[in-house]
Parts: structure tokens; C-alpha cells; sequence
């Protein structure tokens, strides 16, 4: 894992309480634990989970979400290749499940056409990757 110098002062800033540093610890208020307490084993994956339901999501665990998520992000700052060596996916396969141009990201493409000046639009045109149609809705 390669982190960011402002990171790396971060972690360094923290107190030293190795082996047990703990970075999800709970807060105050929550019935049955002490506040500074860590989180239990599937403490996180229970809220993932939780978070997953309430927006009708199915069958994503949180491994897959957060690099989903992360691929998706850095599609707003990167070309497909930079991101692909970033999140170090093996095969193409894996990379265009989480890599996908959605109806949303279509639609926005379509509006900033008629907002971009022609000039610029070739420097945006080089990020944009070409993948099967999604649903338009």
C-alpha cells in the first residue's frame, strides 16, 4: 500500500499504543460498550452491512464496495490505465466490473458537451472509456 507524505505524518502523529492501536474505536453513548473501546471483529462489517440494506443493495461485500467506490472516484481525476495500476487489478475483467460509464455518467458527459468549449473537450474526450450501453432509463 502506498501512502500519501500527508498521511504517513498523520499515522505518525497518533500515540503510540502498539500492538493495541486501534483506529475504529466506538464513541460516547452506545449502550454495552465503553467509550475509546475497539470495535469488535464484524463491529464495521455489521454497519457495511446495515448501510447496504438501506440503500437496497445487494450481495456486496466490503471489500468489493470500498474499491468499487474508490474506482469510481478516481475516475473524476484519472485516465482508466492510471487507475487501473492504482487499484491493482490483475485482469481486465475485474477492473471493467468496477470501471463501468452508467446512465448517470452518460448524462453528464451529454451536459457538459453543450457547456464545454470545443477546445477543451479533447483533453476530457482522452479519459473516457467506451464499454457497453448501459440502461438509459
Amino acid at each position: 500500500m502506498y501512502l500519501l507524505p500527508e498521511d504517513v505524518d498523520l499515522l505518525r502523529s497518533l500515540p503510540r499504543g502498539l500492538p493495541e492501536l486501534y483506529f475504529f474505536r466506538h464513541g460516547k453513548g452506545l449502550s454495552g460498550v465503553t467509550a475509546g473501546d475497539p470495535f469488535g471483529d464484524k463491529y464495521l462489517y455489521k454497519w457495511w452491512v446495515k448501510a447496504c440494506d438501506n440503500l437496497g443493495i445487494k450481495e456486496v461485500d466490503l471489500y468489493g464496495g470500498t474499491r468499487h467506490s474508490t474506482v469510481r472516484e478516481l475516475r473524476k481525476y484519472r485516465t482508466p490505465e492510471e487507475i487501473r495500476f492504482a487499484s491493482m487489478h490483475s485482469t481486465n475483467k475485474a477492473f471493467e466490473r468496477y470501471f463501468q460509464i452508467e446512465a448517470d455518467d452518460l448524462r453528464e458527459i451529454y451536459r457538459d458537451t453543450h457547456q464545454t468549449p470545443k477546445s477543451q473537450r479533447a483533453k476530457v474526450k482522452s479519459k473516457v472509456i467506451t464499454h457497453s450501453s448501459p440502461d438509459l432509463g
